[in-house]
């Protein structure tokens, strides 16, 4: 490729990544989950007043800052910083680490969930996979000391020639690797709904290991802004298939990434389903009655 066309493909990519971020905090709405057990309570991973998670790089006092937005294979940098512009190194457990970030392909057909390490310095460093030329967005999600839970995203960018991005397919089923891991119930927009994956191997049920202290990990981002939203199951320990909470805040459709631990690794099975808007039922006055 010629150096101008590589700058021609470049600056598309760039343009995309920025238009994509610019444009979500119009588009965003609350996001809530349903209630946990107690060992994981579900929590609402943004404020009934703000945006919906990930959609800002600065929130509750804190900011993201990422050494770099260019991703390649390799470091990746990033720092938390509070509103006097000091790092942040002092962090809350949550979910067995101090630090998650998620790896997503504006396109909805990407995903990673990583954890990176902590320096002296509070610097947070983890090792990025070869990801294809595009539009990303990296959602650090942490809690802070002496500060609530929250997910911040920034829009990373991979330079080199891309095609025109297609809408996501809706799917119930992922089949990898020898396992079939299907997804059972509905969203609805502004109700609270019930899901069930089910993972299988040579046509049996397995039972997932522990992973992040529970039977999955599941992360749900919406197409066009990528609201983040994530969960754990509703219970433990089960031999059969791992259940979540959810309520969606609003139409339109969901990538969930279910994240499950068996026979000693880590698999991601992907799934894209539509949330409709429940019926309301007509109003009944005392006169229908009789």
């Amino acid at each position: 490729m010629s150096p101008l066309a590589t700058l021609t493909a470049f600056g598309l990519v760039l343009a995309i990544a920025l238009g994509g971020g610019a444009a979500a905090g119009s588009l965003a709405g609350p996001i809530d989950v349903g209630d946990g057990d107690a060992g994981h309570e579900a929590t609402e991973v943004a404020s009934p007043a703000l945006p919906a998670g990930g959609l800002l790089v600065a929130q509750d006092g804190l900011r993201l800052v990422p050494d770099a937005t260019v991703a390649h294979r390799g470091p990746f940098t990033f720092r938390i910083v509070g509103d006097d512009d000091r790092t942040v190194t002092d962090y809350v457990e949550q979910h067995e680490r101090y630090m998650h970030l998620i790896v997503a392909s504006r396109d909805l057909r990407t995903f990673h969930h990583l954890h990176p390490t902590k320096g002296s310095d509070g610097r947070w460093r983890v090792e990025l996979p070869e990801l294809a030329p595009g539009a990303y967005r990296a959602f650090a999600d942490f809690q802070a000391a002496g500060s609530e839970p929250v997910t911040l995203g920034v829009d990373l960018v991979v330079p080199g020639r891309t095609t025109a991005p297609e809408a996501p397919v809706q799917t119930r089923r992922h089949v990898a690797d020898g396992y079939d891991v299907r997804l059972d119930g509905d969203l609805v927009a502004g109700t609270d709904a019930e899901l069930a994956i089910t993972v299988r191997r040579n046509g049996a049920v397995v039972a997932t290991e522990p992973y992040l202290g529970a039977g999955g990990h599941l992360v749900a981002l919406r197409d066009g802004d990528l609201a983040f939203l994530h969960v754990h199951p509703l219970e433990e320990g089960s031999d059969g298939p791992v259940r979540f909470a959810v309520e969606v805040p609003s139409e339109g459709t969901y990538a969930l990434f279910f994240d499950f631990l068996h026979d000693g690794e880590v698999r991601t099975a992907r799934f894209v389903v539509d949330a409709d808007r429940t019926e309301q039922a007509p109003a009944t006055s005392d006169d229908d009655r009789h």
